[in-house]
């Protein structure tokens, strides 16, 4: 039977961790851009040797599941760590705190996605734009940051909001690894009351509002900034 006292006991305390998971994700997301922005420009330019390596990292990372990249962080990381002491390097060994092997796991993760997002904003933009402009006497640095960056980024907001929301939901698997976020306190507080329909219809509307309120803010960003590119665009 469905207790819905404990539900709503319950609701705070699960809410409580809430922070851990958007942090997370926003720690996570921000380091996976950096990374992102710099293989874009690693197999844009065709780097020798750096680009086929970056493809096979994204091919890498998009071809497996997260659980299992975060798992070969957790366990990789500190016995690299060790070969790395051996080799002579002043390395720590101790136990490395989980969040930071989450932040880590996650970034490579968002990294591949949202480069492949990047060149795919990039692409879409008609790049005889850019010509024209040069043709007519705009630098190319000009030119880049007029035209191109900013219908770049007009088409990349919507697949960076999918991919950020999409993070966030994955970040339900982090309690593998001791990390009490949403999911963790789920399971925590359902296995001492046994009440587990009621813990997890919780955890199930946090995300929902988290993920629902994210979502509003990249659809009022993306409007921000398709009104600012259009009278960008009408005043070159």
């Amino acid at each position: 039977m469905f207790d819905s006292n404990f539900a709503l006991h319950s609701f705070p305390k699960i809410l409580s961790v809430a922070p851990t998971t958007i942090v997370l994700s926003i720690i996570a997301t921000i380091l996976g851009f950096i990374l992102a922005v710099l293989i874009v420009i690693v197999r844009e330019r065709n780097v020798k040797i750096l680009a086929p390596v970056a493809a096979l990292y994204v091919s890498f990372i998009r071809g497996t599941p997260i659980i299992v990249q975060m798992y070969v962080v957790y366990y990789g990381l500190p016995q690299l760590l060790v070969a790395l002491k051996h080799a002579g390097l002043d390395t720590s060994t101790n136990g490395l705190p989980a969040m930071l092997i989450a932040i880590l796991a996650y970034s490579f993760n968002a990294s591949a996605n949202i480069s492949e997002s990047i060149r795919s904003a990039y692409h879409s933009v008609d790049h005889r734009q850019y010509e024209a402009a040069v043709t007519v006497g705009m630098t190319p640095t000009r030119a880049m940051t007029r035209i191109v960056i900013p219908q770049l980024v007009a088409n990349f907001i919507p697949n960076f909001a999918n991919l950020f929301i999409d993070l966030i939901k994955d970040t339900a698997i982090v309690y593998n690894i001791g990390i009490v976020e949403i999911m963790a306190k789920a399971n925590i507080l359902s296995s001492i009351g046994f009440k587990y329909l009621e813990t997890y219809l919780d955890a199930l509307i946090i995300y929902i509002v988290i993920c629902w309120i994210f979502a509003k803010l990249f659809q009022v960003g993306e409007a921000i900034d398709r009104y600012h590119t259009f009278h960008t665009q009408d005043s070159i």
